[in-house]
């Protein structure tokens, strides 16, 4: 259709077997991910990543079909420690500490990688990084709307976990993103108060 990429793309070709071969993707993405920093993402061709990672460009064709692959890659784990940050965590009685919990791990996270944070949001096509977030959504998000059905009763009336779960993800996704682009020196405590004020004041009143 058009106007609609191919999901192709943007994601790895086959996944590396071998410790050779997965040593050989790693340096790819750590290349991409110094270029992005050091020179942006226009000027980093899938030629300087190869030459920065030590590899042949053959071998970067093998597990990607182009350098928005690469970066895609690069958004997707990025966000996957995010969620992970937060799995780690004893899981919360009440709705207000699991918010407390997703939202600190999200702003220390990103506070902890700010400057590639940012050129991945600024730098990098949205285009090429949606089939990552829709693909970590899907991974994710029932996960997170059981911890919230676990706890319906606290919500507000006619309050769907469904929903309010993935709007939740979203807000704090965007709002954090956002501050992160243009005020990230609020970043802080009262910035996480204020956002947890805000969205328990959405799910329990």
């Amino acid at each position: 259709m058009l106007g609609i990429k191919s999901k192709s793309l943007f994601e790895l070709k086959k996944l590396p077997k071998q410790r050779r071969s997965k040593a050989t993707v790693e340096a790819i993405l750590e290349a991409a991910t110094q270029l992005l920093l050091e020179i942006g993402y226009d000027k980093t061709s899938t030629n300087r990543i190869a030459g920065r990672a030590g590899a042949s460009i053959g071998s970067l064709y093998e597990y990607f079909p182009g350098k928005e692959a690469i970066f895609a890659e690069i958004r997707r784990r990025e966000d996957a420690k995010i969620y992970r940050a937060s799995a780690q965590n004893a899981v919360p009685d009440t709705i207000s500490d699991m918010l407390r919990l997703h939202i600190t791990a999200y702003v220390d996270f990103v506070r902890s990688n700010l400057d590639l944070h940012v050129a991945l949001i600024r730098e990098v096509p949205q285009f090429a990084v949606a089939n990552a977030e829709a693909e970590l959504l899907r991974i994710y998000l029932p996960l997170s709307t059981k911890e919230l059905k676990e706890r319906k009763q606290q919500l507000r009336k006619n309050r769907s976990p469904s929903f309010a779960t993935e709007f939740i993800i979203r807000v704090v996704r965007g709002t954090i993103s956002e501050y992160a682009l243009y005020a990230p020196e609020h970043l802080n405590d009262r910035f996480t108060e204020n956002l947890l004020d805000m969205l328990e004041g959405y799910l329990v009143g």
